[in-house]
């Protein structure tokens, strides 16, 4: 089977070959740019700068190392680079060349990095993001304030993007044509709809929202549905005849369970799922592909009535969220991508044998009788040792065939 046959046979819930790799597929099922370094020195490909794709530094996967690490589904485009345009086709001079954590990465050109003599780096164009000495990721102000007063806000005055330009339409265009013609990965159209994370008065601002004012929430997001699926219609009439799944994400839950509770997040979110997925499969036939962090388990049953088709990144730490339960409850709906290492459970002092075993068996579970795209936890940490990322790449290896089982 070629990459896109794979796949398809996965999104349709037929047994492939062998459990695609889907690893750098979408953005939240990648390697932080310094571990993406890691992974071209280990697959023996000549370096290139990692590229930066997205606020959370993870990088852009180019096709030879797809193919080097036998991978299957290529990332298309992300609007989801602070201040940077949908990319996709390969133009240099978008890049330049940035030097971060010691090393040469390449950022688009538009964004501005300020290194201080305290060792913080600013990321100046992102909001005067903060990554502080010694670390690998940059803080966002705003994230963490709290609510000083909450003031209802006006539905009216909401109008959330419905649109996508016709420059960008067309070369996305161009590129999926290209990449659909020119390679056999199955293609994967990245986080770039209005989407039902709206957040009224940010965070604590819309979870009093929810309890004050529900109506007004509900028009927010009956908004937002309105929106995305505009959108989506115009995508599919640029590259729904090449793009196998597009993204979207809302992260639902923590550690616990549902962050604002299951019976809340029915009453306010539901019917706006039901309206956006249902939708969504009408007007085109890319899968829905939503990354939801933290314990999702007790609000999967409707979010597959909602239409939901892929679930990433497969929070196996997560209440509820083991691969067994996942498979047994939701793996005749549900395709799950990632969940093969997750970095909360796997110490970076982990022996290479103690990583494989780890990672084989959550691999064996989550691919039974199909269904399942190889990738880790969400995008994996700067951290992640040589060894690890060899380790996970063997376990997978050791039991994708399904014809050996």
């Amino acid at each position: 089977m070629t990459s896109r046959e794979r796949v398809r046979a996965v999104l349709a819930h037929e047994i492939p070959d062998r459990i695609p790799n889907g690893l750098g597929g979408c953005e939240t099922e990648g390697l932080h740019i310094v571990a993406y370094d890691t992974l071209q020195k280990i697959l023996g490909v000549e370096r290139k700068p990692p590229r930066l794709d997205t606020f959370m530094t993870n990088a852009v996967f180019e096709e030879p190392v797809i193919g080097k690490m036998e991978g299957d589904i290529l990332l298309l485009a992300s609007l989801n680079m602070c201040g940077s345009e949908i990319r996709g086709e390969d133009i240099e001079s978008q890049w330049k060349e940035q030097t971060l954590w010691g090393r040469t990465f390449s950022v688009p050109v538009r964004e501005r990095f300020t290194e201080r003599d305290d060792g913080v780096t600013v990321w100046e164009s992102c909001g005067g993001a903060i990554c502080p000495a010694g670390s690998y990721f940059f803080d966002f102000p705003g994230y963490t304030d709290l609510l000083a007063e909450f003031k209802v806000p006006d539905p009216d005055g909401f109008h959330p993007r419905d649109t996508i330009d016709e420059r960008s339409l067309r070369r996305l265009e161009e590129t999926a044509k290209r990449l659909y013609e020119e390679t056999e990965f199955s293609l994967c159209l990245g986080e770039c709809i209005t989407d039902l994370q709206v957040a009224p008065g940010g965070m604590v601002g819309s979870m009093v929202l929810m309890k004050e004012e529900p109506d007004v929430m509900r028009e927010f997001l009956d908004k937002c549905a309105d929106a995305g699926l505009k959108q989506i219609k115009l995508l599919d009439q640029a590259v729904g005849k090449y793009v196998d799944i597009l993204s979207v994400a809302h992260d639902l839950g923590d550690n616990r369970g549902v962050t604002i509770g299951a019976e809340l997040w029915r009453d306010i979110y539901k019917d706006a799922y039901m309206k956006f997925f249902k939708g969504w499969r009408k007007r085109t036939k890319m899968r829905v592909n939503l990354h939801s962090c933290g314990s999702v388990s007790e609000i999967l049953p409707d979010l597959i009535e909602c239409g939901l088709e892929v679930l990433n990144p497969v929070q196996t730490s997560a209440a509820g969220m083991s691969p067994e339960r996942l498979k047994e409850k939701f793996g005749k709906d549900l395709v799950f991508w990632g969940g093969a290492y997750n970095p909360q459970l796997i110490p970076t002092d982990a022996s290479y044998d103690e990583v494989f075993e780890a990672v084989k068996q959550n691999v064996k579970l989550l691919g039974e009788g199909g269904g399942y795209i190889f990738a880790g936890v969400h995008n994996l940490p700067a951290t992640l040792p040589e060894s690890h990322i060899r380790a996970m790449l063997d376990a997978w290896r050791a039991v994708r065939d399904y014809s050996l089982r």
